[in-house]
């Protein structure tokens, strides 16, 4: 690991990587300032002059979410957007979760679709199991049970809870797949040891409950991140 003593030479010499892990060290280092997210900010805009990817999604964040700047939505989908261009898969989710719902741009569920399934195919497991929702309940896209099938589990096969309790749907209705319950009873048992509150219902009945077949989670990121991704470490 370069020291910070190292970095800071590199950027002052406008090395946009250096640039970048000096704001991400500010942000996310062992020692915390009080001004840590601020100093990060200043960093990651010149690197983001420069083009770097994940300042661009992390400057995006900053303004998502109010940290260390003012909060700005059109202007973290502005950043968001030249961070999905240059391939940062967040990015991409972010901006598909965003038109999906027509938070902080104009409600557009077809462009959604493209950025989840950019970000879907980059390996993003919450874009995979959003993308598979869309295409089971035709949002943004015709309806595609077994292409809804291959993409939960791509997310299922990865941990996601809410893709394996959806699998598991699609196993009960045979929607996508040959109806199975010992497949449907797999993923939901799966989902329910994580603690996905109506897998635990559908396999403490048996056979599960036709009730809850057909209502898939909905397209919702992990709570730690609020509306969209914030910056991750």
């Amino acid at each position: 690991m370069e020291t910070t003593q190292l970095l800071k030479r590199r950027a002052n010499a406008g090395d946009a990587d250096a640039l970048f892990r000096l704001g991400y060290r500010l942000a996310f280092g062992r020692t915390k300032s009080r001004n840590g997210r601020r100093r990060a900010v200043s960093y990651w805009k010149l690197a983001s002059a420069r083009g770097h990817a994940r300042a661009l999604f992390y400057l995006g964040s900053s303004y998502d979410h109010g940290e260390g700047v003012r909060r700005d939505v059109r202007k973290a989908m502005k950043l968001y957007r030249q961070a999905a261009d240059a391939g940062h898969e967040t990015a991409q989710y972010n901006l598909g979760f965003a038109y999906t719902h027509g938070d902080g741009v104009r409600k557009n569920a077809s462009l959604g679709v493209r950025w989840f399934r950019l970000a879907a195919e980059a390996g993003d497991v919450d874009a995979q199991r959003d993308l598979g929702y869309c295409l089971h309940e035709g949002v943004g896209v015709p309806v595609d049970h077994r292409e809804a099938a291959r993409w939960y589990r791509r997310a299922a096969s990865q941990g996601d809870a809410k893709a394996q309790f959806n699998l598991g749907l699609c196993y009960l209705a045979g929607e996508g797949v040959a109806r199975s319950r010992r497949w449907a009873q797999y993923w939901l048992q799966k989902a329910a040891l994580q603690g996905h509150a109506r897998s635990e219902v559908l396999v403490r009945s048996s056979p599960p409950n036709n009730a809850f077949q057909r209502t898939h989670s909905r397209i919702t990121p992990r709570a730690k991140h609020g509306p969209r991704h914030a910056a991750r470490r």
